[in-house]
């Protein structure tokens, strides 16, 4: 499983390397030296897939506002964060 090092220092990966490490395109090679030695190691790309599937509830109709769901996380927890605050200032204050 030798291969040549190319005019831009890429080498190419065996498939059968590959299948066994389970490297795919867009991930990420993490190299560095050990003893003198070149060492690879792979992390997988961020995926891309949907996320939508942990927001399904079956009593209730598909969301179809994304933008209203957000504005009610952002008001609740702006609520949350100014309830804090002000029970803050009021322990300071001493009430």
């Amino acid at each position: 499983m030798a291969n040549i090092v190319g005019e831009r220092y890429q080498i190419t990966i065996d498939k059968e390397v590959r299948a066994k490490l389970g490297i795919k395109p867009g991930d990420r090679a993490i190299e560095r030296v050990e003893d003198g030695r070149l060492v690879v190691s792979f992390m997988p790309a961020p995926h891309s897939r949907s996320l939508m599937g942990i927001f399904h509830r079956p009593d209730l109709p598909p969301i179809t506002d994304w933008q209203e769901v957000k504005d009610r996380a952002w008001e609740a927890r702006t609520a949350e964060i100014t309830e804090a605050l002000e029970a803050d200032s009021r322990r300071h204050r001493g009430s």
